[in-house]
């Protein structure tokens, strides 16, 4: 443990007078660019978008792994740069170590040099202790190298040659240590390339051989460089395979090699943390400062949170710029939480002391890595996104589970505020009455409720459960490598079938040829031969007509469904008979066509038959349309909101769909419309749809690649499909069909916007011809609603007329997305707005001449409207019209006018009907009075309940229950409920 001193060494030959962390990693680079001919290549994201066995890339030969593997020809034979890397889960995991000491961090950069299949490990070790001891002038006595002792159970012998490498250095055999497979082998992850390292260790304090502490974990004795020599490839089964070719993969940990060149133990006291330290106490100046203790010298934990929190910031600002999102991925969103809590609790800031942190991460890294200084937008608004949702299920969370441990106090112990969803996933162990945290019951907590495997060991421990850790990491492995486009059994069973029958996969090498001759797209007919045929899941060697069948071909050019998109449509012409193909599926590699034979006579598709398949055009253009307007969407969404995040997709003939995460305000409709004008502005610019197939090393050169969090890219074979214009850039990896030039689209236009929940919106639009549909219509219907907005004042005294219009024109709003009707939805909420604009007016005005309305509609209704039974007694049943344009109304107020005749008043007001009656005590009978009129005719027919008034005799004066009653039922009822009502009295008054 260090004690609070500040421990410094120097190194007499360091002759650099500019020692700071920016001309340390530039010194780096030019050793191996400049001197040594080797080719940079930028750092990849953090995001593994080509590899589902890890959740943030963690070493610097992540994006290489194709070619380590051989599934990829490698870009350079000799490269060199610095990789951003995070380690808080897995093999390599740091989160529960940052802080404690001055070296272990979530986020760090790795310097690195690699060799493809060039030189190995002679030239790997001399170029390392060339520029440590040349180039920085580290004296070779404080340094010393390990090499792999050979291990049994992989069936690896020792490292020899490496070893007589180090002596040949000049390296005294006494500092050369051999290391096991836990600290001399290495791996990427539980599978993968892997082999043998020599690590480089530096003693940071004294010149005297301490080799037998060695990767004893002190502070001052630690590995400062790793030699890795890709040889093997680790599979599932844990053999090991050799690799086509070998390769070198070194490692060296910037922030550890500029604390040995500054003269510094801890990481933390150097340029590389020292502004954070200082920006930390700045905006918290009721917070002494930093000053470096650690152990119990740290007495209240203030400078380990000083650390936590400047690690944390720079992880967070790295991730989000990477586009990493984190609702996709909890560790993320539990590093944000930990330090808005530390940002609280210990540096007494309500709000935002994370969101200005990242500032200051992104002026001292953003020169480096120049996508943080473009995504500054994007980091904060997330970052202010998150600690809202913290903040509100923080509080919510820590009020429940304070009462929980009041009857269980041994919950007390963990930390609801750090992690939240502990209560969540509390409530789900009780509720399944779990006995043991089994692999099933532990995988939901970790990805249903958020829980890491720490936190649901804490949990079980709390509640006494035994928890079966390693069935949770078999869920997890599973998981990782579950398609995520999983094959029904059927699927499963035809394809092995096909693969025992040696039936060649379908050759699709044209799915993406078509070209456009005279303005009209032209997609090549294909001649075909019919391999196999399959009916109810069994393999059939012929079809007669109108039976459906799946067909395999030899060849295909229809798109198989993938990526939000749905699948062609076509036909098999076949000597006149025609097999109309309503849709595909890719069943690993072999497309099934599935559809039905089209024919009037008995004619037969056999196997073996030979004929052309023809794409339905219409259909697939449509799609192409929709595909890139998605994409345009996307981009136009991401301009204007800044954080955004692709949830899902859909493409369909008709419409297009994107569910996506906004972080900030919700999307409003003037949002919207400039979103659609930026759209058709690229329309309008006819500008090209170019599409570059890449692998993943040459993807991750690319800056504003749109990728969808969550999503594994192929590691060969990507089609970034790109436009480019003065309004925006889109350029996304995307596997589905594309228009050739923007004008293709036509136009566009948003038909819906429905919220999914907090922060995610659902969008839905159409383009071409559907989208100019969409546009009339809705000029068509604002024109009626502004005539109707105009008549209002003349017809004021009209208000059933103009409620029935602002009916109809209401019902004119509702449409489903593939409806003729659609409207843009600006359009469509300026004539609601309308609507309700007018029919506030008919309210406002019926308000002020309610008396008068109600007292005028019963006068001439008892002057014109009285009915007369066969005895010649009189009575009135009427619907009180004005009730329409009515809030509230008093029957009462309208059977008073009627005080020597039975009366029954029916109103109909915002969807609610109400009734009221009356008989004069002269004409009640036994057969009739005032509940039995009501209950028996109308009530009945509205199926409602009686509610007599207090104060009155029920059998004098009875109202009807208000009941919901739907628009398009109300006519029908009403006419029912007249009649009824005059019917009873009649018979029985």
């Amino acid at each position: 443990m260090l004690c609070g001193r500040q421990i410094t060494r120097n190194f007499g030959k360091y002759v650099d007078k500019d020692k700071s962390g920016k001309a340390i990693r530039q010194k780096f680079l030019d050793y191996f660019i400049t001197k040594n001919r080797h080719s940079f290549i930028k750092s990849s994201p953090v995001v593994p978008f080509s590899d589902p066995t890890v959740a943030f890339v963690n070493a610097g030969m992540n994006q290489f792994k194709g070619v380590f593997l051989g599934t990829q020809p490698p870009q350079y034979k000799k490269a060199a740069n610095s990789q951003k890397c995070v380690r808080v889960g897995g093999k390599h995991n740091d989160l529960s170590v940052v802080g404690s000491d001055g070296y272990h961090h979530t986020f760090f950069e790795m310097l690195g040099n690699w060799s493809f299949g060039d030189y190995f490990k002679k030239e790997a070790c001399e170029l390392a202790w060339k520029l440590l001891t040349q180039e920085y002038k580290i004296h070779p006595s404080r340094l010393y190298v390990t090499y792999f002792k050979g291990d049994k159970d992989l069936g690896i012998e020792a490292d020899l040659e490496t070893k007589e490498i180090w002596k040949s250095i000049g390296v005294l055999e006494s500092r050369i240590l051999p290391f096991t497979s836990k600290d001399n082998f290495w791996e990427m992850g539980p599978t993968g390339p892997c082999g043998p390292c020599t690590e480089i260790h530096i003693d940071h304090v004294t010149t005297k051989n301490r080799a037998e502490l060695v990767n004893k974990g002190l502070h001052d004795l630690t590995e400062l460089w790793n030699l890795v020599f890709i040889q093997y490839n680790r599979k599932n089964n844990d053999s090991i395979d050799v690799l086509p070719e070998k390769h070198v993969d070194t490692g060296m940990g910037f922030e550890r090699l500029t604390a040995v060149l500054q003269g510094k133990i801890s990481n933390y006291d150097t340029d590389n943390f020292t502004y954070l330290l200082k920006a930390i106490q700045k905006n918290c100046s009721n917070v002494s400062g930093y000053q470096g203790k650690f152990g119990e010298n740290d007495w209240n934990c203030l400078d380990t949170s000083y650390r936590i929190l400047a690690d944390h910031a720079r992880m967070v600002t790295v991730c989000l710029a990477d586009g990493m999102i984190p609702e996709q991925n909890q560790k993320l969103r539990r590093v944000m939480r930990r330090s808005f809590l530390l940002g609280q609790n210990i540096f007494k800031k309500d709000r935002g002391l994370l969101k200005e942190l990242s500032n200051y991460v992104i002026e001292h890294l953003g020169p480096v890595y120049t996508e943080m200084e473009r995504n500054v937008k994007q980091i904060q608004q997330i970052i202010d996104y998150e600690e809202e949702v913290y903040d509100s299920i923080r509080k919510s969370a820590a009020d429940e589970w304070f009462k929980l441990t009041k009857t269980q106090p041994e919950l007390s112990l963990l930390d609801i505020n750090d992690t939240p969803s502990l209560l969540a996933g509390y409530k789900e162990i009780r509720a399944a009455n779990a006995k043991i945290i089994d692999e099933d019951l532990a995988f939901k907590l970790y990805d249903t409720f958020g829980l890491d495997e720490e936190s649901i060991c804490s949990l079980a421990k709390a509640l006494n459960l035994p928890f079966d850790v390693k069935g949770l990491h078999r869920q997890l492995e599973q998981a990782k490598t579950r398609s995520k486009d999983q094959h029904s059994a059927l699927s499963t069973n035809v394809f092995d079938e096909l693969r025992d029958h040696n039936i060649p996969k379908t050759d699709r090498s044209l799915l993406y040829t078509y070209l456009k001759v005279n303005d009209k797209y032209n997609f090549k007919d294909l001649g075909v031969k019919v391999l196999k045929i399959i009916r109810n899941g069994e393999f059939v060697t012929e079809i007669w007509p109108e039976n459906f069948c799946s067909v395999v071909l030899d060849k295909s050019n229809l798109y198989t469904e993938a990526g939000g998109q749905i699948s062609d449509k076509g036909v098999i012409v076949c000597s006149g008979r025609k097999f109309e193909i309503t849709e595909c599926e890719n069943c690993n590699g072999y497309i099934l066509h599935k559809g039905f034979l089209r024919s009037q006579q008995p004619d037969l598709l056999k196997e073996g038959d030979s004929g052309v398949l023809k794409v339905d055009s219409e259909f697939r253009l449509k799609n192409m349309r929709n595909h890139t307007a998605v994409h345009l969407l996307n981009s136009a969404l991401k301009k204007k909101k800044g954080a955004t995040c692709q949830k899902s997709s859909k493409v369909t003939q008709n419409y297009l769909s994107l569910d996506v995460g906004v972080f900030g305000e919700k999307l409003s409709l003037d949002e919207v419309a400039d979103i659609e004008s930026t759209m058709n502005a690229v329309i309008k610019s006819q500008l090209p749809v170019s599409v570059t197939e890449v692998d993943s090393q040459r993807l991750s050169n690319f800056d504003n690649v749109t990728l969808i969090p969550g999503e594994v890219y192929p590691e060969c074979g990507i089609r970034l499909v790109e436009v480019k214009s003065d309004v925006l850039l889109s350029r996304e990896p995307c596997c589905g069909t594309h228009v050739l030039n923007t004008g293709d689209i036509g136009d566009f236009c948003v038909v819906s916007v429905k919220s999914l929940g907090r922060g995610t919106a659902s969008i839905h639009g159409v383009t071409g011809d559907r989208a100019k549909v969409a546009k009339a219509n809705g000029e068509n219907l604002l024109d009626l609603v502004e005539v109707l907005a105009k008549q209002v004042r003349d017809n004021i005294d009209r208000p059933e007329v103009l409620n029935k219009a602002i009916s109809g024109l209401k019902q004119q709003l509702n449409y489903g997305v593939e409806d003729l009707n659609i409207l843009p939805v600006v359009v469509k909420q300026q004539c609601l707005d309308l609507l309700q604009k007018i029919s506030k007016q008919i309210k406002e005005s019926g308000k002020k001449n309610l008396r008068e309305l109600v007292e005028v509609e019963m006068r001439n209704a008892v002057e014109t409207g009285v009915s007369k039974t066969k005895n010649n007694l009189e009575y009135l049943v009427h619907f009180l019209q004005s009730s329409a344009v009515l809030e509230n109304i008093s029957l009462q107020k309208a059977t008073r006018l009627c005080p020597d005749i039975p009366v029954l008043v029916i109103a109909y007001s915002e969807g609610v009907v109400k009734a009221r009656c009356c008989v004069p005590e002269a004409l009640r009978s036994a057969h009739f009075d005032a509940e039995k009129w009501m209950m028996q005719t109308v009530a009945a027919t509205f199926r409602s309940d009686l509610v007599p008034p207090k104060g009155y005799d029920p059998a004098l004066v009875c109202n009807m229950k208000s009941k919901r009653i739907k628009q398009e039922e109300w006519d029908q009822l009403l006419e029912q409920s007249l009649e009824a009502a005059k019917k009873y009295a009649e018979d029985h008054l």
